[in-house]
C-alpha cells in the first residue's frame, strides 16, 4: 500500500451505512469497531422541507442482522485502525509515498512510480478517490453537470444530541432545488454539521 500522507491524518465522511458492516467482517474489524469509542448508529432522520422531522428510520427495524448497529468515525482514528490492521495482515504499507506515474506494458497497467521506486504488480488499484489520479492523467473523467456539488461543514462541541437509542442517529435536512445539510454526532461530545449543495 502506496499511501501519499502520513496516517493519523484529517478526512471528512464519517458516518458509516449498514452494509459497511460486511466488508469490515471479511477484513476482521468489527470487533475492534465494537471496541471503539465511535458513537453506534442505529437510525438516520429526516427533516423536511418545511421544517418537520420524520419518525428515526431505525436500521434493525427492516434488517434483522448485526449489520443494522453502524457507527459514526473520527476518520482519522478509523482509517489509521484501518491501515493498521492491513499492517497486521501482513501487507507492507508504505506512507508519505506519492505515487507519480502508472506503468504500462503494451496497454496493461503493470504498477506504478514514485519520486523515487517503481512498484510492480499483478493488479493495481487507484484508491485515490476524489483526487483521481489515474483517471485524471488519463483523461477518463467526463464532466456530468448535474452532479455538481459543493460542501461546506464545521464542527460544534456541545450542540444538542437526542438521548438513548437517537444519540448517535445521523440527520439530513433537505434544501429546497439545493442540496442537503447533515448532522451527525461524533465521539468526545463532538457534531459535524455541513451542507452539500449545487456548486
Amino acid at each position: 500500500v502506496l499511501e501519499k500522507d502520513k496516517f493519523p491524518r484529517y478526512h471528512i465522511g464519517e458516518s458509516l451505512m449498514p452494509y459497511c458492516y460486511f466488508p469490515l467482517e471479511r477484513i476482521g474489524m468489527v470487533e475492534a469497531m465494537k471496541a471503539s469509542h465511535f458513537p453506534k448508529k442505529y437510525s438516520v432522520q429526516f427533516i423536511s422541507m418545511d421544517g418537520r422531522a420524520s419518525q428515526p428510520f431505525y436500521f434493525f427495524e427492516h434488517f434483522d442482522h448485526p449489520a443494522s448497529t453502524t457507527w459514526q468515525v473520527l476518520r482519522s482514528e478509523f482509517d489509521l485502525m484501518l491501515l493498521n490492521n492491513a499492517r497486521a495482515k501482513g501487507v507492507e504499507v508504505r506512507e508519505e509515498t506519492k505515487v507519480t506515474e502508472i506503468l504500462r506494458d503494451g496497454g496493461a497497467v503493470v504498477g506504478v512510480k514514485t519520486a523515487d521506486a517503481e512498484y510492480r504488480a499483478p493488479i493495481t488499484l487507484d484508491a485515490t478517490g476524489r483526487d483521481m489520479m489515474a483517471p485524471a492523467r488519463n483523461r477518463w473523467v467526463m464532466p456530468y453537470p448535474d452532479l455538481k456539488r459543493a460542501a461546506l461543514w464545521t464542527y460544534y462541541r456541545g450542540a444538542k444530541r437526542d438521548p438513548g437509542l437517537d444519540a448517535g442517529a445521523t440527520t439530513v435536512a433537505f434544501v429546497p432545488e439545493k442540496g442537503w445539510f447533515w448532522y451527525i454526532p461524533l465521539p468526545d461530545n463532538i457534531v459535524s454539521v455541513g451542507v452539500v449543495a449545487r456548486g
